[in-house]
């Protein structure tokens, strides 16, 4: 009488194999999330180099001037800037973030000021053309939804000149090291306020990896840690935060002309 072998896996040898890929997609999952992380932040430089050379391209036709944003210098609009662009960019995804999960955008979303009313200026009291689908839904066929906010330091905060500062203003010091614009917000304590931010997405710390992208006077753009951007740790005003940076109000060691860890020179009026 001749026996047959059975072959196949034991119970105890299919629950070992089980095992085996449950530790090794443990080991690898967070891996992978790292590598989709670094691949959207790679994504988001592009996207703030493009409008950098944009920003470039406009200036070399405008006098040497960035884009104007509402018709009061007020610099909490850049998706008027981004529509300003648009000759250049001939898109609205470059404005977008692909780690931002606002379809608005998130300058948009600040702006509407947490559903307690829509503060957008009307395109088409700016020299912009007529929206055909209204403030409910952000002015999207003119604004771009926009992930991305120029820097305040570029736009006068007087009512004497509503004209943006120039690429050659005497105010910067340094055109490689002024921001002109970054993700935004870059911190979640940003107005309207940080439970806000969270619950729509937002990072405490910046939207790549704790930090965020910026773009440069000169067109280059580079991911900095929250800890760079935001020396002091919230966004309270130092001379040495982004917003400063190449500005002579900034601090000396982001390309400024006062000292750094905030407080300010009175003395200090110029890069001089």
């Amino acid at each position: 009488m001749t026996s047959t072998k059975r072959s196949g896996f034991t119970l105890i040898e299919l629950l070992v194999v089980i095992a085996i890929i449950a530790i090794l997609a443990a080991i690898l999952f967070p891996v992978f999330a790292k590598v989709r992380a670094k691949a959207r932040q790679i994504s988001c430089v592009s996207n703030m180099k493009q409008i950098g050379l944009a920003v470039l391209q406009y200036c070399q036709d405008s006098d040497n001037v960035i884009p104007l944003q509402d018709q009061y210098g007020n610099p909490n609009e850049s998706y008027i800037a981004a529509a300003r662009l648009q000759p250049y960019t001939k898109s609205f995804q470059v404005f977008k973030c692909p780690d931002s999960s606002m379809s608005m955008g998130t300058v948009q979303a600040q702006q509407h000021d947490n559903g307690g009313g829509d503060y957008m200026t009307d395109p088409a009291t700016i020299g912009l053309k007529a929206s055909v689908v209204g403030d409910a839904k952000y002015y999207n066929d003119v604004y771009p939804p926009t992930d991305y906010k120029f820097s305040p330091s570029f736009y006068h905060s007087s009512q004497d000149s509503v004209s943006p500062r120039s690429l050659d203003s005497a105010d910067i010091c340094s055109v490689s090291q002024a921001v002109l614009a970054t993700d935004w917000p870059p911190i979640n304590s940003t107005w309207p306020y940080a439970d806000w931010w969270a619950s729509h997405g937002g990072a405490a710390k910046g939207r790549h990896t704790e930090g965020s992208v910026v773009m440069f006077a000169d067109g280059h753009a580079k991911w900095y840690p929250f800890s760079k951007l935001y020396p002091g740790g919230s966004d309270q005003g130092r001379s040495d935060e982004w917003n400063y940076w190449g500005f002579w109000w900034g601090g000396k060691s982001v390309g400024g002309a006062e000292p750094d860890g905030g407080g300010f020179d009175n003395n200090v009026k110029g890069c001089g």
